[in-house]
């Protein structure tokens, strides 16, 4: 299923850190690829997290928080911009996000590319911290000269995503995450309707992008994974208490990465995640500081 990934190198992840305001007063730490550092960290997986916050209150809570939760802190920047803030509403259930722009992460700036290359496992990004110039710049580099297997978390937030920046994004990724509802935005699906649907869909995406191994997430029905390999599918159990689906797919992908990290076998893996996915919807928010409910097998 994938390259022999380094169980002893962390995960380089970059991109977007911020703050989730919710309808009810609520500000939770937020942004997918620092949900996948909280997540893995949770996980027992050592990640460095590459990203910026402001020098205001919001940017010490970060770091602060993600010492406290024992996350390396070394690869967050402070850069004199707001630190990030989103802000979450609900219909149905489904959350929609409007997200404040310029803001510290698109400032991520990374002088030398190459020093990450032989220490890390993976390279994870979304697409949302590409908007930034400076930032689209650094994942660019990262992407050309890590030279390290790639995991891109394709979040289709409009109006920042740019179907232009696919090719750099997703051209040769190793693996590709996405929703049902964002796989017929990017293929010449009508819809998802049923699994063989999204097996063409997802094998449209990867002949034409390169992708060795294309993840679909979709919803209740649970996931998909879609390789030369096979097409293998993991249905979601009910969540303990259905809340909100926020954080969601990050949790979806951080428990794949550490899957990948461990070599567990595809179908143990898939199942693992969507299971682990299926209870962060329990929470109201993305992440939580309560070790115990990162216990995978409990």
């Amino acid at each position: 299923m994938n390259p022999t990934l380094s169980s002893s190198k962390p995960p380089l992840i970059i991109g977007e850190v911020l703050l989730d305001h919710f309808p009810d007063g609520k500000k939770i730490l937020g942004g997918a690829p620092f949900n996948v550092a909280w997540d893995l960290q949770g996980l027992g997986v050592e990640s460095l997290f590459l990203s910026a916050v402001g020098d205001d209150a919001e940017g010490k809570q970060i770091r602060d928080r993600m010492r406290d939760w024992g996350m390396d802190v070394a690869g967050l920047a402070t850069v004199d911009f707001p630190t990030g803030q989103v802000a979450v509403t609900f219909n149905d259930g489904q959350p929609s996000y409007d997200i404040v722009h310029p803001v510290a992460f698109d400032f991520i700036a990374i002088e030398d590319a190459k020093t990450f290359a032989d220490k890390h496992s993976i390279l994870y990004l979304g697409s949302l911290a590409f908007r930034g110039e400076v930032s689209k710049r650094s994942i660019t580099n990262l992407i050309n000269h890590a030279n390290l297997p790639r995991f891109v978390d394709v979040n289709i937030r409009r109006p920042w995503f740019k179907e232009s920046d696919l090719e750099i994004l997703i051209g040769g990724a190793t693996w590709v995450k996405l929703s049902d509802e964002e796989l017929p935005e990017l293929t010449s699906l009508d819809s998802c309707e049923d699994e063989a649907a999204i097996t063409r869909g997802a094998n449209e995406l990867r002949s034409h992008y390169n992708i060795d191994h294309v993840l679909v997430t979709a919803g209740s029905s649970g996931a998909y994974l879609i390789s030369d390999e096979s097409v293998i599918h993991a249905p979601a159990p009910k969540p303990p208490k259905m809340v909100d689906t926020v954080g969601a797919g990050d949790a979806f992908a951080a428990a794949t990465i550490a899957g990948l990290v461990r070599e567990v076998e595809p179908h143990e893996l898939l199942h693992k995640a969507v299971g682990f996915a299926s209870r962060v919807c329990s929470l109201g928010g993305a992440t939580t500081n309560d070790r115990d409910f990162y216990h995978l097998d409990s």
